[in-house]
């Protein structure tokens, strides 16, 4: 693929999550402008959440979930969200959404009071 088709179908993705995210009841959500090597997400609006959003038809996880922790110490927030579109698959209720341990314990901890 192109590294400018790439460029268009990530941006399409990162759109598609936007829409859904305000059709959810996140009305800021945003498509991020690209900040190169300070990189912060790819989805603003949502305070204190890092979200990076992949879409292909190979899964790197490892790399991905590494690219999302830059992109977290980058902005500071205290949960990151990597959102993953399968091939096929252009609504997000259909994506995976993969987090780390640390995020699970944020979550669990504002959710969750044994």
């Amino acid at each position: 693929m192109k590294p400018s088709t790439a460029k268009r179908k990530g941006a399409a993705t990162e759109q598609l999550l936007v829409d859904w995210l305000h059709a959810n009841g996140y009305p800021h959500a945003e498509r991020r402008h690209l900040a190169g090597i300070a990189d912060r997400g790819d989805i603003a609006g949502l305070p204190g959440v890092t979200i990076e959003v992949k879409s292909g038809a190979r899964l790197d996880l490892a790399i991905w979930m590494a690219e999302l922790a830059t992109e977290q110490a980058n902005t500071g927030d205290p949960l990151a969200v990597l959102a993953i579109r399968p091939p096929g698959h252009p609504n997000p209720d259909d994506w995976y959404f993969q987090i780390d341990a640390p995020t699970l314990i944020a979550l669990l901890r504002a959710w969750y009071r044994p």
